[in-house]
């Protein structure tokens, strides 16, 4: 019997005795059975609509996806009508797409599915969707039998899903440190124009961002490197050894392939952003766009407590 695992963007439809099989997270899978025959297939797509994602191929969409796998089936002899269907996956997985930025990524595949397959005249026989755990899925096309087995959250998986859980109940708290305070303003008001968020304080040193921590206890810092009294980099790994925060380093020599930005990377940084990349002078629209979806990723990341380098 031919075995085939799908992975995101693919697809396959079987005339033979086949097992198709996947794994899935936020995305979705839609399994068709022709009964009388013995046929089936499945694909396994990401996003609901190109529309929501410019770039992405078709087999990753699922408004082309589904009737693409239709379509293949109609091509080998099935009629829509007497193909079962069955959707699977759309969970609310943590470090999936449908974890950023609080998009709703799985419920959004789900009902794509069942539009388009009502869409396209293909009856819905089962769904096993949502929740909060992966699936790994194996269709047996001779019968169409899918055997669906929940993947177990790991511990920092669960971590994970309880910050979100929490920071869903309430606005993400921020901290700005950064030594010139025109920066902090333009970042505040990025910032504050977000429902989500809110800034806690503004600190132009590492040691007054000390104090503030204690006293705002923030989600998420929002921290400069070249500063007086401490750089950014130093206060980053004693702040990761004593006090872990989740931290977006926002600074002008954090350049994409620097040294300096390894070294952060490696002290902890959560994200690291290259203040020419908010466009600061060209709106404030361009640098919330830039920052917040980093800011909120952040916050809904926990830290650990690292040891002092050696």
């Amino acid at each position: 019997m031919e075995r085939t695992f799908l992975l995101p963007g693919e697809m396959a439809f079987s005339r033979e005795p086949a097992e198709i099989s996947t794994l899935l997270g936020s995305c979705v899978a839609v399994c068709l059975f022709e009964r009388r025959r013995g046929w089936g297939g499945m694909n396994h797509y990401m996003v609901p609509s190109a529309m929501s994602s410019a770039g992405m191929s078709a087999g990753k969409c699922g408004d082309q996806a589904i009737p693409a796998l239709v379509r293949v089936a109609t091509l080998a002899g099935a009629a829509p009508a007497d193909l079962e269907a069955g959707i699977y996956g759309g969970g609310a997985v943590v470090g999936h797409l449908g974890s950023v930025a609080g998009m709703d990524v799985g419920a959004r595949n789900i009902a794509q599915a069942r539009a388009s397959l009502q869409a396209l005249g293909v009856p819905l026989r089962k769904a096993e969707v949502g929740g909060s755990r992966g699936r790994k899925l194996a269709m047996l096309t001779a019968d169409g039998s899918v055997a669906v087995r929940l993947i177990e959250n790991s511990a920092d998986t669960q971590a994970r899903a309880d910050l979100r859980t929490e920071l869903a109940t309430r606005r993400i708290r921020v901290l700005i440190v950064d030594d010139s305070a025109t920066v902090r303003a333009l970042l505040r008001r990025a910032i504050e124009g977000a429902e989500d968020l809110v800034v806690v304080g503004e600190a132009e040193d590492p040691f007054v961002a000390r104090t503030m921590i204690l006293e705002h206890d923030p989600d998420v810092l929002c921290l400069d490197v070249i500063m007086p009294n401490l750089d950014g980099l130093s206060f980053l790994k004693r702040l990761m050894q004593y006090k872990p925060i989740p931290v977006v380093i926002v600074s002008t020599i954090a350049k994409r392939g620097s040294e300096m930005r390894a070294k952060l990377e490696a002290a902890g940084a959560v994200a690291i952003l290259d203040k020419e990349e908010l466009a600061i002078h060209q709106g404030l629209d361009l640098a919330r766009a830039a920052l917040l979806p980093l800011l909120r990723r952040a916050a809904a990341t926990p830290v650990t407590a690292r040891p002092a380098a050696s």
